[in-house]
Parts: C-alpha cells; structure tokens; sequence
C-alpha cells in the first residue's frame, strides 16, 4: 500500500470521527430543544452545519445569542475552519426516531414509568403515518438483574435491502437510581417503501393483430413493408360463387 494510499485513509478516518464527536457533542447540549441529528458540508469557504431540531427557538436564543454562543464553543473545541449554523425545524418529529428516544429518556428521568413511556411513544409513532415501530429498553428495570422489554407495532423489516432503506435507528441511554438504562428505537418509513413493479397487461387484440409499428420494427433492414386494405361489401362473395358457377355451366355447354 503507497503512502498516498495511507495518507487518504487517515484523512477519511479522521473526518468521520470529528463528525461523530461533533454529533455526540450536539447530542448533549441540544437535548432539550428536540435534536434530531446533523449535516456537515466542508467547502474552501468554510464548514457548515446544518442542525435538525424540534424547537429551533431554543438553539436560536433572543437576539441570536443561543447560536453564536454554539458557533463560538464548536469553532474553539473542534478547530472548524469558518463554522456557519443553520437550524431547519423537524417537520414529523414522531418519525424521527433521534427525537423520539430522548422524549422516551426525559420521561423516564421525570419519573414515569418506562412501560408507560413507552406505549405512548409507540402509539404516537403509529398515529403519525409510520409502517410500523419498535422499542426496545435494557438494563435493571424491575430488579437487580438485568433484562429487556420489547414494544412492537405494524411491521418492521428486520433484514434485506428493504430494512436498510425503509428503517430508521436510534440509540440513548439514561442514568437513573437502579442503573443505566438503555433505549434503541426503530422506525419503519411508510414513504420509503419502493413501489411495486407494475405489469401491462396485453389484450387478445393486440396479440392477434399486431401494429404496423411491431411490423416495421421486425422487418429487416432496406425491407420495404406494404399495407393493403381490402374493402368487401355484403353480398360480394356470393356474386363471385354465382359468377363462377355460370362460367363453369357455359363450359359444359360448349
């Protein structure tokens, strides 16, 4: 392997794990504006950042203040070139599985119980159009021995092409006296779902006849393809039966 080879793979390397870090970092300071995930372009201008939440008023601030504080503490921690944030309001929340397994958490912490958290978040999921939803909580929940509690509604693909186009993922934990708590979400995008193949189907007509076009296609090349219409009025045929039988009587005759 060159050099230039393993200079590129760094490159690359570091590049995704600064965004995982400015992800989690996000994570954690936008909590309870609803964050629900992030874009990062890098140009020669300047990095920017495009943040998905419930509540953009809260990164915004009064005056703008929330966000240049944001841009401040990213351009320092990060060393980002020139940062520019924009924030974009999540449209379906309840599809956005980010969002929903940290209502799923604040809940938890507030002291309702996760079974409850959890039918309700399940049941706001379907009500928004979703195919079909799943959560699942690990840790000590009733006892000092740690299990998981599985929720499931509608249908979610667990395998194949369409499970990696049509569900969505997400993961949080939360902190509580029995131990850490853990919250996987899964989301399956009615949206997404590819369309179904559609087959023409082809009347007797066109089988029997085909159209000068077909003909025209099959012919071979410099081939030349004639029509011809052939217009027959009642009663034409029996007029040429009749004419014969006459032309065959005179013959006997002479």
């Amino acid at each position: 392997m060159s050099t230039a080879t393993i200079t590129t793979t760094k490159k690359v390397m570091n590049k995704f794990s600064r965004n995982a870090e400015i992800d989690e970092f996000l994570e954690k300071e936008l909590r309870d504006a609803g964050y629900g995930g992030v874009d990062i372009m890098t140009s020669p201008v300047g990095t920017r950042i495009t943040l998905y939440v419930q509540r953009p008023g809260l990164v915004i601030g009064r005056r703008g203040m929330g966000i240049r504080d944001l841009t401040e503490k990213m351009e320092k921690k990060f060393s980002l070139p020139n940062p520019q944030i924009s924030v974009v309001e999540e449209t379906s929340p309840e599809l956005n599985p980010r969002i929903v397994a940290s209502r799923i958490a604040q809940t938890v912490i507030r002291g309702t119980a996760f079974r409850r958290a959890s039918i309700w978040a399940l049941n706001s999921m379907m009500n928004a159009g979703a195919m079909g939803a799943q959560i699942v909580i690990a840790g000590k929940l009733r006892s000092e021995r740690a299990h998981f509690e599985k929720y499931t509604a509608g249908v979610v693909p667990k395998s194949g092409d369409s499970a990696e186009q049509v569900v969505r993922r997400a993961t949080t934990d939360v902190l509580l006296k029995m131990g850490l708590y853990g919250v996987q979400v899964q989301i399956a995008i009615r949206d997404a779902v590819p369309p179904d193949i559609e087959l023409k189907e082809t009347t007797q007509k066109e089988v029997e006849s085909p159209s000068e076009e077909a003909i025209h296609a099959t012919a071979q090349p410099g081939e030349q393809v004639a029509f011809r219409e052939e217009t027959q009025t009642p009663g034409s045929s029996r007029r040429s039966s009749s004419s014969k039988k006459e032309e065959r009587i005179e013959n006997e005759k002479s």
